[in-house]
């Protein structure tokens, strides 16, 4: 029962605009670290919506590392790893966007979605918004807050394989046909490991 749930917040609506990174690491059957770090962006550019939904200006990280600066510290935690979102889509797309832009290799890596894995385990809920999700299962949450946000989807993964009585993701996902996403760069002719 070993995997790392992530979290991006952007600065604007390029996904290469990382303005910080939460991460929660699971290890038997528990969450037994969590981190955050603010990024700059590399094009310093802050939409207001975005500031308005976490908070984070351009003052906040004006002063701090770029993506590429930190990748040393982050990798360790990713690669050759099960990772976790919640709408993964985003949090991996902002990730292949950030290695694209410094052209950083890809870590091997295979990836989940929470909120894919809770319409499965709680089907009639009226919402799976990572807040309301958080909500509805009692779990504390200070949304838009990378660690938080990184923090609940660990949560989140761990009831749902509590609740269908699984100890490991991708038994949770056999059980609903749920196929792990890869991280893969698309231009690389590299046949997928099984």
């Amino acid at each position: 029962m070993n995997w790392i749930a992530i979290d991006f917040e952007t600065a604007n609506a390029k996904y290469s605009s990382a303005c910080a990174l939460g991460i929660a690491i699971v290890e038997h059957g528990r969450i037994i670290k969590r981190a955050s770090w603010l990024i700059r962006p590399r094009e310093l550019y802050f939409n207001y919506y975005n500031t308005y939904i976490h908070g984070i200006t351009k003052e906040d990280v004006r002063d701090k590392p770029q993506f590429n600066e930190l990748w040393g510290e982050f990798k360790p935690f990713l690669d050759g790893k099960i990772v976790i979102a919640h709408n993964a889509s985003f949090d991996i797309g902002v990730l292949r966007r950030l290695l694209d832009e410094y052209g950083i290799p890809y870590p091997e890596l295979y990836y989940f979605c929470t909120r894919v894995l809770a319409k499965k385990v709680w089907p009639t809920l009226n919402s799976y918004r990572l807040n309301m999700l958080s909500a509805h299962l009692g779990i504390s949450l200070r949304h838009h807050d990378a660690e938080e946000d990184a923090v609940a989807c660990a949560e989140i993964s761990l009831r749902c394989c509590d609740e269908m009585g699984v100890s490991r993701l991708e038994d949770l996902a056999t059980k609903f046909g749920i196929t792990k996403g890869y991280l893969e760069n698309p231009s690389a002719k590299t046949v997928k490991k099984k």
